[in-house]
């Protein structure tokens, strides 16, 4: 009978964290995970690692948290792990939409961030870099050490790691049904080869989670669709962009990403073309030229969005031994790191 010191259902970025940051303090790790690491959000979504610009200072904790271990992966994981995330540094832009939001930054960047860091720029300044920007009539926030990661590459390359450094990887449809519960404390999981213990499950499954879990905790989360536009031009544009909810940026892999929706459509799968127009208008409102824009992919993924609109990251008060880590909304890739390695020692500490 096989005996682990966590099992982890789901191998997106926090899951895959997860795994990594336990398998670093030597605890034996089973990971399950039904499709394949990154298999939605977490292998489609942008990576764009920015500041957190909101009031949250939670979050904002989070954030800074998480990024700094973004530092240390870039620079480390390619000692522990055969993928390559693919972390690059650059400019981003974010489009200021008005006078309160351009207040409410420059408090937010004097209180809380190195100011050096930063600049704020006007629409003359911010042509020379980039001349196809229509319009920013309150200007833009321009972060220095901006970076963005392959969110694929990056999961894997945890994954990876953590299996290098001793955990072990199957795949498996889990359900709840899988539990062994006993006098509300949980002892493992019988998946077909016979029991295995363990006093610890993590359940980093997206929205996923509150499907797996509805007969035992109520995990405050639900699907929140987007969409992307992959394009191909000969235009020259090397910074990243921001404004509203939606952004901009040439990818590694050559192409112009765009995009992006947030559709409460539950788990319907599919791309539209109203999200099609609806990205490609905002963005060409936004940037003038790129008439050879021809589009090369659209996709579609379902992020884990937190009723609360903050990350879940909980012990189950029901069940001793059941833990949950989701909710990031459209955070994942940023935060993943920080909320894989919060979780762990949540358990382990």
């Amino acid at each position: 009978m096989r005996e682990f010191d966590l099992i982890i259902i789901g191998s997106g970025i926090v899951g895959s964290s997860l795994a990594y940051y336990s398998s670093k303090k030597e605890k034996r790790v089973l990971i399950i995970e039904k499709n394949y690491s990154g298999f939605n959000s977490s292998g489609t979504a942008q990576g764009g690692l920015a500041p957190y610009l909101g009031d949250d200072n939670k979050i904002r904790d989070l954030h800074k948290e998480s990024y700094n271990l973004h530092k240390n992966i870039k620079n480390n994981i390619l000692s522990e792990s055969n993928i390559n995330p693919c972390y690059s540094l650059k400019k981003l832009f974010h489009i200021i939409s008005s006078k309160n939001e351009l207040l409410r930054l420059e408090n937010v960047i004097r209180n809380f961030y190195n100011p050096k860091n930063f600049e704020f720029m006007n629409l003359k300044e911010i042509n020379q870099l980039e001349p196809k920007l229509r319009s920013a009539e309150f200007g833009a926030l321009v972060a220095n050490d901006y970076m963005e990661v392959d969110s694929f590459n990056l999961t894997n390359s945890l994954k990876d790691a953590s299996i290098n450094l001793g955990s072990e990887f199957i795949n498996y449809d889990f359900t709840s049904e899988n539990m062994v519960i006993k006098n509300s404390k949980f002892l493992g999981v019988n998946i077909g080869e016979g029991i295995i213990n363990s006093t610890n499950i993590a359940f980093t499954s997206g929205p996923w989670t509150k499907v797996i879990l509805k007969d035992h905790v109520d995990v405050g989360v639900k699907p929140l669709k987007g969409q992307i536009i992959k394009a191909n031009s000969n235009e020259k544009f090397d910074n990243s962009f921001s404004w509203g909810r939606d952004y901009a940026t040439k990818k590694m892999d050559g192409y112009i990403w765009m995009g992006t929706t947030e559709e409460n459509v539950d788990f319907q799968e599919g791309t539209t073309e109203e999200a099609k127009d609806q990205i490609l208008n905002s963005f060409k409102s936004t940037f003038s030229g790129f008439s050879d824009l021809n589009i090369k992919e659209q996709t579609a993924c379902f992020r884990p969005y937190s009723i609360m609109n903050q990350p879940i990251l909980k012990e189950s008060p029901n069940i001793e031994g059941i833990y949950i880590g989701t909710g990031a909304g459209r955070n994942g890739i940023k935060l993943g790191p920080g909320m894989g390695k919060r979780l762990s020692d949540m358990i382990f500490n």
